[in-house]
């Protein structure tokens, strides 16, 4: 496996759970993260991904809960499609906030088994 991988592919799941092709209940996701994002002023939304923590579930809409349960299922898929083994990654999350410049962000977080952290911005 190559350590260097992970930050595509964490990018890439964040962007799908984020994107408009994330349609629940009659609306889009990323609609609900923005707004608990905008209701929390500058405190971040987190979907932690790795290792799973459903205390988390509580602060999220019903709709934001159905869609993880799909995406959770998709996981382990997502991460052999892109060559990564599930036992390389010690936490991976996705975080949505609004900064002090008002502009909300969306960013991916991996850390790996080594320690080292895999940072990238999707939406800024």
């Amino acid at each position: 496996m190559k350590y260097k991988l992970i930050k595509s592919m964490a990018h890439n799941w964040t962007h799908s759970f984020m994107s408009g092709m994330n349609y629940v209940d009659n609306d889009f996701v990323f609609e609900d993260m923005y707004q608990l994002a905008r209701d929390r002023r500058g405190e971040k939304v987190t979907v932690t991904w790795i290792p799973n923590r459903p205390e988390e579930l509580f602060g999220l809409t019903p709709r934001v809960r159905e869609s993880l349960k799909y995406y959770r299922k998709a996981l382990s898929e997502h991460l052999v499609r892109h060559q990564i083994d599930p036992e390389a990654i010690s936490e991976m999350r996705t975080e949505v906030y609004v900064a002090e410049n008002h502009r909300m962000y969306v960013r991916s977080y991996v850390l790996d088994n080594r320690g080292k952290e895999h940072v990238q911005f999707v939406w800024a």
